[in-house]
């Protein structure tokens, strides 16, 4: 016998592009064998990763599980009934102020071509049928019944203006929800065989398409410590709503395949050396005879014997990003099936930053704020946008990259308008003794910091000499003062200073020599 339930999801596990659903639903069966049919299962559903369990008084041997499509002639989802239902009593109050409307825009007309028959209120005077008196009452009651009818069609007309508002929005998100509801669903057949009668409640669970989840943080500079507010943005299209679920989020990729890639050998083999072309002789052709068109005979080429190779079946990529997390939020959640994008905050914690400043005056004349800061909390901070504040002041929008505990981030926090910067070219002199027909240029930079903040800040400064690309040009560090922490080897340069309030120089000068046939391009 066939027994009809409808499951109730209860738990959601939202993967980067899936989720995993689990709900349950309870019978009561005798004893005998028993299809029992949770119906309305979401169109995103993958057949195969349904699976089924069961407790309960009812002493029972789970037999299989199956699904299959079931087609209707009404959207099933209950949001689409219920908004269906809306729209129509929308149109019904449509139609009702459409009515209104007609029969007092009849009655205003009736009203205005009884004031507009003035003969026939004259020929009353004339006729000594009426007094003054009584037209004049009876004009008083025209005015007032025609503004009473002037009022009343403007709130039927503002109402009507808003009731065809709320149709228009109403068939936005009907049209929205009949797109995520086909009229189609999934239902599981679970066949069981009771022993004994009595209750059973049966838990469902299965893959769902359409599901994502992408992490979002706020990161709030306040006192000297960093708040981070650890966010989650989800979002689903199932076409039906998880209300008052436990919800939880993970970073485990269901859709990579569970296979190594094996390697195959990797053959290198000497280059052939080309075939001989073999020619045939020609005969001689005796005086006085005519020769006939003749094909040349095929080249024949010396070829070397074929090479066997293992045919290699590619594999599908595996990205090996550490274990996976799994976040279980505290409370219950609904996520909406309509796509409508859901937040809600996995972690909320303090972090304590350590400050320095950073500019390349070269670039721009300003001291940027650097914040190093140490992920000192339990959580995996995975790769997503981040609002940075300082206090109340929004400063922009970053990207954090993975960042696990432990480990230490770098995050700019805008300029400091209290640390200036300059840099001037003090220095530009072309040497006229040539040595060796080589030309000399010699440059000097001077950076000058000003400190405002009234005490010693910790300051990277960064600057640099040119790159040759060519053997015949030189560049040559001459001095710096004070001489930089770092010197690589694409000539970037960068001091670390401990510079106190007021002003700090930094002074370097350098040389370039070059062939004087030579044109040499990027210099100033």
């Amino acid at each position: 016998m066939d027994t009809v339930i409808r499951a109730a999801t209860n738990a959601v596990t939202v993967f980067p592009d899936r989720a995993r659903l689990t709900c349950s639903g309870s019978v009561s069966l005798e004893a005998g064998l028993h299809q029992i049919v949770i119906a309305d299962l979401p169109l995103t559903l993958l057949p195969d990763s349904v699976r089924v369990s069961g407790k309960g008084t009812a002493r029972a041997k789970l037999l299989g599980v199956s699904t299959h499509l079931e087609h209707y002639r009404e959207t099933p989802a209950a949001a689409v009934r219920e908004l269906e239902e809306q729209l129509q009593a929308a149109h019904d109050v449509g139609a009702e102020l459409a009515a209104r409307q007609a029969a007092l825009g009849k009655e205003q007309a009736n009203l205005e071509s009884l004031g507009a028959q003035s003969e026939t209120f004259a020929r009353g005077l004339v006729l000594r049928n009426q007094r003054p008196e009584e037209q004049g009452a009876i004009f008083d009651f025209l005015r007032e019944r025609l503004a009473r009818l002037q009022a009343e069609m403007l709130a039927v007309m503002r109402e009507k203006r808003e009731n065809d508002k709320r149709v228009d929005q109403l068939k936005r998100r009907l049209e929205q929800l009949r797109a995520a509801q086909p009229k189609q669903r999934y239902l599981a057949v679970v066949e069981v065989e009771v022993t004994a009668p009595g209750d059973l409640t049966l838990e469902l669970v299965y893959m769902v398409q359409g599901a994502q989840w992408s992490p979002l943080y706020d990161l709030r500079f306040t006192d000297g410590t960093l708040e981070v507010t650890y966010l989650a943005q989800v979002r689903q299209t199932t076409g039906e709503d998880w209300r008052n679920v436990s919800l939880a989020l993970s970073t485990a990729q269901p859709a990579l395949a569970l296979t190594v890639p094996e390697l195959q050998p990797w053959y290198v083999m000497p280059k052939p050396p080309p075939a001989p072309r073999l020619q045939r002789a020609m005969p001689k052709t005796p005086p006085g005879v005519e020769v006939a068109a003749v094909m040349p005979a095929p080249t024949l080429l010396a070829e070397a014997p074929a090479e066997e190779y293992d045919v290699v079946a590619e594999s599908a990529a595996v990205s090996d990003s550490g274990a996976a997390l799994t976040y279980r939020l505290a409370g219950r959640a609904d996520i909406p099936g309509n796509g409508d994008p859901r937040k809600v905050t996995i972690a909320a914690f303090p972090l304590k930053p350590k400050l320095d400043y950073v500019t390349a005056p070269k670039l721009q004349a300003a001291c940027f704020r650097r914040a190093w800061v140490k992920n000192e909390s339990d959580y995996s901070l995975l790769p997503g946008p981040a609002q940075l504040f300082e206090g109340d002041d929004y400063l922009g929008t970053t990207r954090l990259e993975f960042v696990a505990p432990q480990q230490e981030i770098e995050l700019f926090l805008g300029a400091d308008e209290r640390l200036r910067v300059e840099r001037e070219l003090t220095l530009r002199e072309v040497d006229k003794n040539l040595l060796g027909d080589k030309r000399r240029i010699r440059y000097g930079y001077t950076l000058t910091l000003d400190n405002l903040r009234g005490a010693p800040q910790t300051v990277t400064i960064r600057d640099q000499l040119p790159v040759p690309r060519d053997e015949q040009i030189k560049v040559r560090l001459d001095g710096a003062d004070p001489r930089p922490t770092t010197h690589d080897d694409l000539n970037l340069l960068e001091w670390k200073l401990e510079a106190g309030p007021g002003k700090t120089t930094v002074k370097f000068e350098f040389t370039v020599e070059h062939p004087r046939t030579m044109e040499v391009l990027g210099l100033v």
